[in-house]
């Protein structure tokens, strides 16, 4: 019910019998612009709108259904989807630019640079965070740090962070993995630090509770007898 107007407009301005204009507005479409503004404005709304936040968050999808979804988030001129209208610079919808970006986090993609002049790591900070025991994932966001075109400016302002003291902690920076503590791991040691992350410390058990304090008997008050002195 809260985008039944919009739909509303999409069944409303369909395309004539040899889609070649919209039957409510008579707007003739182009290559440029394959749908009327109504639509258009109304598709935007549903894929890029305040219902977005709304999703189904996409690390609870399978790697199948993923795949499935960005298959169907294509098309030409625009999505097939969403109605998102590509242009010269952006190729993708928005959806399947989040679904591409999940892929990555989890191996099943290529790393893609998303635009001229930003690091491989842009907007997917998830996969360059230190979280869980996987060393997999970690060693894919390092090997991606050693092809980015900006690893050397990256490697400058790691260094000019650690000379000021300043801790870098469960985040990979610049190749580098660095612990809670801010403790540096070799890539050589990676694996091992997997292992003993993952390792659970034993359960203490409770210190057993000290028996109660036995009460001490009654006194009995003293009798005397009546007899004279």
């Amino acid at each position: 019910m809260t985008n039944g107007p919009l739909r509303e407009i999409l069944a409303k301005h369909r395309p004539n019998h040899d889609h070649t204009s919209c039957t409510a507005c008579g707007f003739v479409y182009t290559p440029a612009r394959p749908l009327c503004p109504p639509v258009a404005g109304a598709l935007r709304e549903l894929s890029t709108g305040a219902l977005r936040s709304q999703d189904r968050s996409l690390g609870h999808y399978t790697t199948g259904r993923l795949r499935a979804m960005a298959r169907e988030h294509t098309g030409e001129g625009r999505c097939r989807r969403c109605g998102f209208v590509y242009t010269s610079q952006v190729r993708l919808c928005p959806t399947s630019r989040r679904i591409a970006a999940e892929l990555e986090t989890r191996g099943k993609a290529p790393v893609t640079q998303p635009h001229i002049g930003q690091g491989l790591c842009a907007g997917k900070g998830s996969g360059w965070t230190v979280t869980g025991t996987t060393a997999a994932a970690w060693k894919r966001a390092m090997a991606a740090c050693s092809v980015c075109p900006l690893l050397a400016q990256c490697e400058t302002q790691l260094e000019d962070r650690l000379a000021t003291g300043v801790k870098v902690r469960e985040q990979i920076m610049a190749g580098r993995l660095f612990t809670v503590t801010g403790r540096e791991i070799e890539a050589a040691g990676v694996d091992a630090f997997a292992v003993a992350r993952g390792r659970t410390k034993k359960k203490q058990k409770p210190p057993a509770p000290l028996p109660a304090p036995t009460p001490a008997p009654a006194r009995q008050p003293a009798h005397f007898g009546n007899g004279a002195a």
